[in-house]
């Protein structure tokens, strides 16, 4: 087996579809045409998180069943359309034991009460029933109680980060968990503390909605596996965002200006 580091911008779903169209099939394929895997192995055997379209990732992993080590630059050659990077592998034996997995969402600032947020985030450190905080997935039986290790967050003029750090998240936990802090910060919500009390009680049936997926990133799944990363690679995915920054920040400029001049 090979344990695979990825990131990928959140145009693509990740988990594999029949459509083929997923950071799954795309990396599958690109090995396929390398001559690296089998067809009949194309489905990954295990991953680090699955992320809707719209999540970008920075350090998310695939395992697959194979024997033969890649050439990385090879492989990213046929992904270089695509918004994904092959980071990194290693062959190993067992699966990989997950320690936490870290999510960053960017939002922006719209005059929050930063100080209110970190004070409510703290109410959800820990463990909890987290149902009301996530998308049900009716196919699935999955327990509703997760652990929530630390949560910052911190801000500028513009935006505001908040980094979760967690054991393992369900469907939509985290853009819920963003949403309802930024609701905080809104003041939207008369008794914060209160009302984390009763949103993680198995009490409360109503839910609550999730923020946009394109403000969220896997950060990392930090693991007791240590990967060497392609140089190469590394190279093409900065230069890649680069360019996305500098876009962005023309983007920027322009909509400052129209803004300012209406």
């Amino acid at each position: 087996m090979y344990i695979f580091k990825i990131a990928y911008d959140g145009k693509l779903s990740f988990q594999t579809q029949p459509h083929g169209e997923t950071v799954c099939d795309k990396i599958s394929n690109a090995l396929l045409d390398c001559g690296y895997l089998d067809n009949k192995d194309r489905v990954p055997l295990y991953h680090g998180g699955r992320t809707d379209r719209g999540v970008a990732a920075l350090g998310n992993y695939v395992v697959y069943e194979m024997d033969k080590k890649p050439v990385l630059p090879r492989v990213q050659s046929k992904l270089k359309w695509d918004g994904i990077w092959v980071l990194g592998c290693k062959k190993i034996e067992i699966f990989p034991e997950i320690e936490h997995r870290h999510y960053q969402y960017t939002l922006p600032n719209k005059n929050h009460d930063v100080e209110l947020m970190k004070k409510a985030s703290e109410k959800l450190i820990g463990t909890h029933y987290f149902q009301n905080l996530s998308k049900r997935d009716k196919t699935k039986v999955k327990d509703p109680v997760r652990t929530l290790y630390d949560i910052k967050i911190s801000s500028n003029d513009y935006f505001i980060t908040i980094d979760i750090f967690g054991e393992s998240f369900l469907w939509n936990m985290v853009r819920r968990i963003i949403r309802l802090l930024s609701d905080i910060g809104k003041h939207k919500i008369e008794n914060p503390e209160k009302f984390i009390e009763l949103i993680l009680s198995e009490d409360y049936k109503k839910g609550y909605p999730p923020s946009p997926a394109e403000g969220l990133i896997l950060v990392d799944v930090k693991t007791n596996i240590d990967i060497d990363l392609d140089s190469y690679v590394i190279r093409n995915l900065k230069n890649s965002w680069e360019k996305s920054l500098n876009n962005s920040l023309m983007r920027l400029g322009l909509c400052k200006t129209v803004l300012s001049k209406t």
